[in-house]
């Protein structure tokens, strides 16, 4: 590809190809007689760059000026002006944001929050979630994400409008916890709209979200709570409330405990799995919540190990495959009336009804509330901060202490004896130290 042997510079001199082979092997490299050989593919995408990057004036018959540019889907859109001052401001305007990224496409234009997450190979299609992380949005996105923005174009959400959606959350009656949960599935969804190029700008920045007191997330029930629940479960379930009070286990990790996973001579449990039950699909064993803990073993009262070892004798534990690196097949302690394990939404029917004839308050929610009863009273008994954190499956001791942030024992008493025996070993008193200053002055 020659252009002359006059000194050139950049894309816009006229170049001329003289063939495919000549240019295959050379970048934009100026020789040193003033011959540039340039690539066809090069070439290429400096035309197509200047042909999206570019805008254009004309005049109209009617005396107005119109400036022409294209959407990168190579789309020609334009607009209209009376002065050529306005028309002129406009079109380096576009060229800056074409330039940038900033101007999407018509069809983009038009692309709503639901057709965006749902589509063929589409956001949701493509996120690589365990069942149950993908059930739970499935709920999320069915209750409050679809119904507000489905049918709303993403380019069209604005900040306010997710500010009054999230004060009608927290208005509803929702948790402060629940709010944000349900606020960053929308985050999630807009971000990777930005990433695709399909909105500019982040709606979601800047927002004000329902205040979290740690003191108020963690209710928990009372021996008599627990022991109610106990009883109103029944026979079978029995055991299952209290494994999970006194070991503060997930609801997911207790009915996925099995008999290898018990030593019922040295009165240890371990916990390594979780037992995942998808709306769609079977249930199956996988590694615990935390991957920083995979695994953890926990102290089983003489009178919990009685307990198992008879609810074991009248209901027989089930077997169930697992992958190999997950323990492999496990037999199951808990099981439902039929014998098979205990889906989420059984153990929940299971819980309320047995909540609604002890009259459970309602902040009581679920089978979680019992993995409250025991890591509080841990707390309560000084044990180490470290061992809770063990205990209770945690990756990190600030989880820990920012969950139970509220049960933690006030240390003030022993704070001021420790001063006290500090100031007493100077042998100097209070009054003492203001005479010998009095003197001084």
């Amino acid at each position: 590809m020659v252009a002359g042997s006059r000194p050139v510079s950049g894309v816009q001199t006229t170049l001329v190809v003289a063939s495919q082979k000549q240019c295959n092997y050379a970048v934009f490299k100026p020789s040193c007689y003033g011959i540039i050989r340039l690539s066809p593919l090069l070439l290429f995408h400096e035309c197509s760059m200047d042909r999206f990057a570019m805008a254009s004036i004309e005049k109209l018959p009617s005396g107005k000026f119109r400036v022409k540019w294209r959407t990168p889907d190579n789309r020609q859109n334009s607009k209209a002006f009376r002065a050529k001052a306005d028309a002129d401001a406009f079109r380096r305007q576009i060229e800056r944001e074409l330039e940038e990224g900033l101007v999407i496409s018509n069809a983009d234009r038009k692309l709503t929050v639901d057709d965006y997450v749902t589509r063929q190979n589409g956001w949701l299609a493509t996120r690589r979630w365990r069942p149950s992380t993908r059930d739970s949005f499935d709920s999320h996105w069915r209750q409050h994400v679809q119904p507000r923005w489905g049918t709303t174009p993403l380019v069209a959400i604005r900040p306010t409008e997710v500010q009054g959606w999230i004060n009608d959350l927290e208005t509803a009656g929702l948790s402060a916890s629940y709010v944000e949960t349900i606020y960053r599935r929308l985050v999630s969804i807009l971000r990777a709209a930005q990433t695709d190029g399909i909105i500019t700008r982040q709606p979601v920045t800047g927002l004000s979200l329902p205040v979290r007191t740690n003191a108020n997330q963690v209710h928990v029930p009372t021996p008599e709570q627990v022991d109610a629940m106990a009883q109103a479960v029944g026979e079978r379930y029995r055991p299952l409330v209290w494994t999970c009070a006194t070991l503060g286990l997930r609801p997911a990790e207790a009915v996925g405990l099995t008999v290898e996973r018990i030593d019922f001579l040295e009165r240890l449990v371990t916990i390594d799995r979780q037992l995942i039950t998808p709306s769609r699909g079977q249930p199956h064993f996988s590694a615990l919540k935390s991957a920083q803990m995979p695994s953890r073993d926990l102290p089983a009262t003489p009178e919990l190990i009685d307990q198992l070892a008879a609810h074991l004798t009248r209901y027989p534990p089930v077997e169930h495959d697992a992958p190999k690196e997950l323990g492999g097949t496990g037999r199951l302690i808990f099981t439902n009336n039929e014998g098979r394990p205990i889906r989420r939404g059984g153990l929940g029917y299971i819980w309320n009804k047995a909540a609604q004839e002890t009259s459970l308050p309602n902040h009581l929610r679920g089978w979680h509330s019992l993995r409250h009863y025991a890591i509080p009273r841990l707390i309560s008994a000084g044990i180490n901060p470290d061992y809770v954190r063990q205990f209770a499956g945690h990756s990190t001791l600030t989880e820990t202490l920012n969950t139970y942030s509220g049960w933690w024992p006030s240390d003030a008493d022993d704070a001021r004896l420790v001063l006290a025996e500090a100031l007493a070993a100077t042998r100097i008193s209070p009054d003492r130290q203001l005479r010998r200053s009095s003197r001084s002055s």
